[in-house]
């Protein structure tokens, strides 16, 4: 694999992000002080979808993974939803995303199958995130045909996308949900209360939807 090659345009995107990244900070709206969330200047193409970041040495996210993907298969009709690993200039995070994007191109139906192995080898097994070995291990362990190859093809351009969007959400610890393009909300918002976390979120996903409505978590 030409991972060299890779981080180092990879690099290139992350550099250009910076600029991103102060302009987001600029235009976010500061948190909102009626709950436990923030709330950040519109991101428009978002306007309908939930974003949950993680990182696969995060034992929060572990825990947590399971839930959130039951919970992006309850969303109303219309309203997406996917799971999108935070992205640093950290070698090991650039690797994860990318092995992420990779599953997705090769076997998008094998992605939680893919995480459960990822966070067990880089948690339990203690297996480096900058190691590509632990990538093509997790991949053949959940069963991704031609991981390889799609790992070859992940375009730079996705990541730097990623990274793009942590700026506008203003990601500083995970796990989080960026809800309906406005709102974000971290586990440490609901003190580690998993079931407020998700009913916070489901809430808030309401008054976006619906304008008007509150979010209600009774």
């Amino acid at each position: 694999m030409r991972r060299r090659a890779f981080l180092l345009r990879t690099s290139a995107w992350l550099l250009q992000a910076c600029a991103c990244s102060a302009a987001a900070a600029v235009a976010s709206v500061p948190s909102n002080a009626e709950g436990p969330y923030s709330e950040v200047a519109p991101v428009g193409e978002d306007a309908r979808r939930c974003i949950a970041y993680f990182q696969f040495d995060c034992p929060h996210c572990r825990a947590l993974h399971p839930l959130l993907e039951r919970w992006g298969r309850s969303l109303p009709n219309g309203v997406g939803f996917e799971f999108m690993p935070v992205v640093t200039s950290e070698r090991g995070q650039i690797m994860a995303a990318r092995a992420w994007y990779a599953v997705a191109m090769a076997a998008p139906s094998r992605l939680d199958a893919f995480a459960d192995r990822a966070y067990a080898l880089v948690q339990d097994g203690r297996m480096r995130l900058d190691a590509g070995a632990t990538w093509e291990a997790a991949a053949r362990q959940a069963g991704v045909r031609d991981f390889m190859r799609a790992w070859e093809r992940v375009p730079v351009e996705r990541i730097g996308r990623v990274v793009e969007k942590l700026a506008a959400y203003r990601v500083k610890s995970t796990p989080s949900l960026a809800i309906a393009g406005r709102y974000v909300v971290t586990l440490d918002d609901t003190q580690g209360d998993a079931e407020l976390y998700l009913r916070l979120a489901s809430g808030l996903l309401s008054r976006s939807i619906a304008p008007g409505s509150g979010p209600t978590l009774s």
